[in-house]
């Protein structure tokens, strides 16, 4: 019998053709993802996608495209006028009349009836646009709720203001949009 004919030798030749493909294919695979890699991609897409949502949302407020906002960011600015003229006249009074004191200074405004505002996360959108275009005030817009459940619209100094954890969030998405 010749060694092509000899079933042994083909089959041999063959099996050693097989196992040679079968490394060269298993060489070719990349290597397997462990768990912990695909739970850090996974959580870095995650934290890309919040840091997009975050300056896509501070965004809206930055340029409005909703009459919404605009009004909302017009109440913002009215309200810190009126603010202002409060504080303005308060000191020119004090001079004239020591025994009479201002108690508080929070203010009503449509801000103030907004859960978006009051109980949401838009406030803090709200605040950063704010800061943004007032960077050299000295005092930082807050919601208070009063004792009666209703909610006024308070400017604290900017001294005892500290942003909260989404503020924080928000800041370190703009200063780096693209990590």
């Amino acid at each position: 019998m010749s060694e092509k004919n000899n079933p042994i030798k083909v089959l041999n030749a063959f099996s050693r053709k097989f196992a040679k493909m079968s490394n060269d294919a298993l060489d070719a695979q990349p290597a397997p993802v462990s768990k912990d890699k695909k739970l850090q991609d996974e959580i870095n897409a995650r934290e890309t996608d919040r840091r997009s949502f975050l300056c896509r949302r501070f965004e809206d407020f930055a340029e409005p495209r909703t009459q919404d906002i605009e009004e909302d960011e017009d109440n913002l600015i009215k309200a810190y006028d009126f603010f202002c003229k409060l504080v303005e006249f308060c000191e020119n009074e004090k001079s004239e009349n020591q025994n009479i004191k201002l108690r508080t200074m929070e203010l009503s405004s449509p801000l103030c009836r907004k859960a978006d505002y009051t109980l949401g996360e838009d406030s803090a959108f709200l605040r950063l646009w704010f800061l943004q275009k007032y960077p050299e005030t000295s005092v930082v817009p807050e919601f208070t709720r009063a004792d009666n459940g209703q909610f006024y619209l308070n400017f604290t100094s900017r001294e005892l203001w500290s942003p909260t954890p989404l503020e924080k969030e928000i800041l370190r998405a703009l200063e780096n949009p693209e990590e």
